[in-house]
């Protein structure tokens, strides 16, 4: 019995210095444990580097995580670093590779896990500029990306941190068509992918709102300007009303004068109101079309495949017997 407890003792002692660069650092947290705990924490570290290597990152990383908890030592900051890697989940693999740096400053792996930081925080940097965001009407689509043997990437709505380049994108939902794009995605933007869902034996849904369209904004131009149109017109009648009525003043010897005095009022009254109507509604939808039009270019709505969306040019000229305003650039 003595003799076995010996071989247990040593092999921790073993595995203890394998963990860390400095004994005398690791020595503090384990002393403190009990022995059930010092055994614990032995068949964490071997189940946790089996699962490691046996691929299973995310059973390695629960194991390591309960290994710290039990005893802090740094080593096991690296190993998480490692599993987060492979895991995919950058962000976090740097936190840990940086929390073993602060606890061990003179470890012998500085250079290359700094380098590694360097490399994953460039890679971070890059999908934060460079993504592909996918929209369904309704949401909760399936979403592959390249091919379904792939994986799954998530469901409808995502965004999905991509390298710069041309992706192969499938959008499944029950009770629908399947649905195949090709996207480009250039360096540093976002595309935002809207495929239209049509049901089996049904018709596709609308895959932009009618705010989106680009017919309202250009129908509220078109009524603004047929408004603006108006209102001289209006003003004119109106101010022929009142010439009429001032000629009318001048002759008061019948009582079917106050008759017609009265209806020439009441003509130019509504006149009045029909210019300030017509100016009125001709300033609000001159006003929203381009509130609008402004709010469709600057919106990220490009498509897959189609160049970003913008204005790239205004121009002002002739058109029939009035002057025109035109618009260049992708809607």
């Amino acid at each position: 019995m003595r003799m076995k407890k010996r071989v247990v003792w040593a092999v921790l002692a073993a595995v203890l210095m394998c963990l860390c660069a400095s004994v005398a650092v690791a020595a503090e947290p384990f002393d403190a444990l009990s022995e059930a705990e010092k055994v614990e924490l032995i068949e964490l570290i071997d189940s946790g580097t089996a699962a490691y290597d046996a691929g299973e990152f995310q059973t390695a990383v629960e194991l390591f995580h309960r290994a710290y908890e039990l005893a802090p030592l740094p080593d096991f900051l690296y190993r998480l670093g490692l599993a987060y890697e492979r895991l995919g989940e950058d962000a976090r693999a740097v936190e840990y590779y940086r929390s073993f740096l602060n606890a061990e400053p003179q470890a012998e792996e500085r250079g290359r896990i700094e380098s590694t930081i360097e490399v994953i925080e460039g890679r971070l940097a890059r999908r934060a500029r460079t993504s592909i965001e996918v929209i369904t009407r309704p949401e909760g689509a399936r979403v592959y990306v390249g091919s379904r043997e792939d994986g799954m990437r998530g469901v409808t709505p995502i965004e999905l941190n991509v390298e710069p380049g041309e992706y192969r994108l499938i959008v499944e939902l029950e009770g629908y068509e399947v649905v195949e794009e090709q996207v480009q995605v250039p360096q540093g933007q976002r595309v935002v992918l809207r495929p239209g869902l049509t049901p089996q034996g049904g018709f596709a849904e609308a895959d932009r709102s009618v705010w989106r369209s680009t017919w309202v904004p250009v129908s509220l131009a078109v009524v603004g300007a047929g408004a603006l149109v108006l209102t001289p017109v209006f003003n004119g009648l109106a101010n022929d009303a009142a010439a009429e009525r001032s000629e009318l003043l001048q002759d008061r010897r019948s009582t079917q004068n106050e008759v017609d005095k009265y209806a020439i009022e009441r003509r130019e009254a509504t006149y009045r109101g029909l210019t300030i109507g017509a100016a009125v509604v001709g300033g609000a939808a001159i006003t929203t079309a381009g509130a609008l039009l402004v709010w469709q270019l600057l919106a990220d709505d490009a498509g897959a495949g189609a160049e970003q969306a913008g204005l790239e040019a205004v121009g002002v000229g002739p058109l029939g017997d009035t002057v025109g305003v035109g618009l260049r650039g992708r809607f």
